[in-house]
């Protein structure tokens, strides 16, 4: 009998709880705002909540349409979320800025979004501000700047002149970019994968890093791991990174500490070569540079090509240093410092 009473009592609340579901009630509120192109020089967006999407559709119109959509246990309750929740749009000048307000005293646990999605030919300038929220960029040659947190941002083409400012802030959430000249990059504990880029200035913490392809990157790192497959110019200030390049064309210049280096293959025309190392790994992939070569390595050791080595080579208890030149033809230069670490140039 007791186990009767406790099957009929999942059965009732599994009726409730369907029924909850069933005559749940979304509601929406919808924004809609446009001017002519020629109108609008610039666009600044300020939301949570919700996504943002930046489309680049012919036409001569900007255009900005918000859904906000609430999901509640009924009408009334829905259409008091919905009051709680506002968007002003408003133009000054050329300058069109669009903000989410919500009151301090909202409250759901169930789902709701504020979305916007706007059509703006690429050379205007756009400010995003994203918290809670994937933001979403077609194209862009005008100046940018973008922060992001707790949500993803995929951008397929972000073409902004050298003349220009392109800024990326980026925090606890994943970014994906096709094609970008040349950004500020700010990124925390989270995955920035690019196809391609022509210079990228980095500072980050906690976080993978992917480069396709690139000419020139400057990084700031802690506790990061960063991968380029093909790279001109590197410099760098890291501690406890990992930097692993495929290709490295031009030059390299790093400052590291408890982390690691690693280049597949320098190409025969390199310019120079300068690392300060301690607490991890060098290994270059210098097999077919001819080079000038400074090294010194403090309890650690030096791996070269002695066969095509000319110079000296001096042994001093627990240092080692090498000075002369690899190879027979003129090159760039190798100067490594290094403590506690192995500094391998045969890899």
């Amino acid at each position: 009998m007791k186990a009767l009473k406790r099957i009929a009592a999942l059965f009732i609340i599994g009726i409730l709880a369907a029924g909850t579901t069933v005559f749940a009630e979304e509601k929406t509120k919808e924004y809609h705002k446009s001017w002519l192109n020629n109108e609008v020089s610039s666009l600044e967006i300020d939301n949570r909540f919700g996504e943002v999407k930046i489309n680049n559709s012919t036409g001569d119109s900007v255009v900005i349409h918000v859904t906000i959509t609430v999901d509640a246990p009924n009408e009334n309750k829905a259409d008091d979320l919905l009051d709680m929740l506002e968007v002003y749009i408003r133009k000054t000048g050329s300058a069109v800025k669009a903000v989410t307000e919500i009151e301090k005293n909202f409250k759901s646990n169930r789902r709701f979004s504020i979305d916007y999605e706007v059509n703006i030919p690429s050379d205007k300038d756009l400010k995003i501000n994203n918290k809670y929220g994937n933001t979403i960029v077609a194209r862009l040659t005008g100046n940018g700047e973008f922060d992001c947190k707790y949500g993803n941002f995929t951008a397929y083409e972000l073409t902004t002149p050298e003349s220009g400012s392109l800024s990326l802030s980026l925090a606890y959430g994943n970014a994906n970019i096709g094609q970008v000249s040349h950004m500020d990059v700010d990124v925390s504990y989270s995955p920035l994968d690019i196809e391609e880029a022509t210079s990228l200035n980095i500072e980050s913490k906690y976080s993978n890093i992917s480069v396709e392809e690139c000419k020139s990157v400057i990084i700031e790192s802690k506790y990061d791991k960063f991968k380029f497959e093909e790279l001109e110019s590197l410099a760098a200030e890291i501690k406890y990174t990992n930097i692993k390049i495929g290709e490295l064309a031009k030059s390299l210049k790093v400052e590291s500490g408890y982390g690691g280096i690693k280049v597949d293959e320098v190409g025969a025309n390199f310019e120079f070569i300068d690392i300060t190392n301690s607490y991890g790994q060098i290994s270059l992939g210098l097999d077919d540079a001819s080079y000038s070569l400074d090294a010194s390595c403090d309890y650690c050791g030096i791996s070269y090509p002695e066969d095509e080595f000319t110079g000296n080579r001096i042994k001093d208890n627990h240092k080692n240093t090498v000075v002369g030149k690899v190879g027979s033809e003129a090159g760039g230069k190798v100067t490594v410092v290094s403590r506690y670490g192995d500094i391998d140039l045969n890899d």
